[in-house]
């Protein structure tokens, strides 16, 4: 870790960050599900894992639900198995491939050939469907698990893990939601295991081009010493700007 992102991290209590997270959990569900369960799309990293964790703590592992997704066979679905049991969780695999593989093939069908991106957004789009149809069905509430450092260069599909009913990461960069996670007791494993995205085989920086320290650094103290990392970042920021804010809508006037 770089001197700016030590020195900037150590002024701040991640443990008490992590209990204020929880309360506010607590909050929210007083006001907007009172008694309602949480339904978390559970992929075994970081993120959805410390979000069920601060679920836990904020409402009572009885009223957390985790939902494992995958698409076809996935290799380290196992991890996502540890992360329910760790937890103590109630929870439900539904394999999201005959829905996936349909809409590829009626799209075919249609003379529609879909491009590569397309089909890599295709899934988290129909992951969070399957929450929201899981939730109405147990009267719950969906998260969503999505940190500051996706949202600060878009690196997130919209309609698929931009959706939810509330965010208890958006404000923490992956650094913190990994010093949250280390203050909640999860095991190292799962805090810190390397962030593949779980569609195309490669890790999340080497999709964004730069690391989640550089990222991290630039977002909370405005330093990026690596210029060419720097472009890139304000790049991705500016063309992904319309991921993050209200959908434009037409004013008629009086």
């Amino acid at each position: 870790m770089n001197e700016f992102l030590k020195e900037y991290l150590s002024e701040r209590d991640y443990a008490a960050v992590a209990g204020r997270a929880a309360d506010w959990i607590a909050a929210w569900f007083e006001k907007n599900g009172k008694d309602s369960p949480v339904v978390i799309g559970i992929s075994g990293g970081k993120d959805s894992t410390v979000v069920a964790a601060l679920c836990v703590r904020a409402l009572g592992k009885e009223r957390v639900f985790g939902v494992l997704m995958p698409n076809g066979l996935q290799p380290d679905i196992g991890t996502s198995y540890d992360v329910v049991k760790t937890l103590g969780i109630k929870y439900a695999e539904i394999n999201i491939d005959e829905a996936y593989d349909g809409v590829v093939a009626s799209m075919r069908g249609a003379g529609i050939e879909p491009g590569t991106q397309t089909l890599v957004n295709l899934a988290p789009r129909i992951r969070m469907s399957t929450l929201y149809a899981v939730s109405q069905s147990l009267g719950g509430r969906v998260s969503n698990n999505g940190n500051r450092s996706e949202r600060y260069v878009g690196y997130m599909t919209v309609w698929g893990d931009t959706a939810g009913d509330f965010a208890p990461l958006a404000g923490l960069t992956v650094t913190e939601v990994r010093l949250v996670g280390e203050a909640l007791g999860l095991p190292t494993r799962f805090v810190h295991k390397p962030p593949f995205d779980g569609l195309t085989g490669k890790t999340d920086e080497d999709n964004l081009g730069f690391s989640y320290e550089t990222l991290d650094t630039y977002i909370l103290t405005g330093v990026c010493p690596d210029a060419d990392a720097r472009r890139l970042i304000d790049a991705k920021h500016r063309a992904n700007l319309f991921k993050t804010l209200p959908m434009a809508s037409f004013d008629p006037g009086c």
